[in-house]
């Protein structure tokens, strides 16, 4: 998954998951708090050539990359707040 910002911030998620709906609005508004990312909405099963090798164990799965470098992928709870202190650490 590539940006053409110096950092990507993806939420992989599902369009039948309601926890994702719900989380949609919340985390693309997060980009004007960070504008050297990119935020990327994808949806697991009509972009699963994006997804690539990354395993999607629960919704949302968030994913934090800095060019190659992926900096952080994994499951967080759909509470914006822990998402911005996550990338308040990573995106200087």
């Amino acid at each position: 998954m590539e940006s053409n910002r110096e950092f990507l911030v993806a939420c992989l998620c599902a369009a039948w998951c309601d926890t994702c709906v719900a989380y949609r609005e919340g985390f693309l508004a997060m980009a004007q708090r960070f504008p050297r990312a990119e935020f990327r909405w994808v949806d697991i099963e009509d972009q699963a050539a994006e997804v690539e090798d990354i395993e999607v164990e629960n919704f949302p799965t968030i994913l934090v990359k800095r060019g190659g470098d992926t900096l952080f992928e994994g499951v967080m709870l759909p509470h914006h707040e822990h998402l911005r202190r996550l990338l308040e650490k990573l995106i200087p």
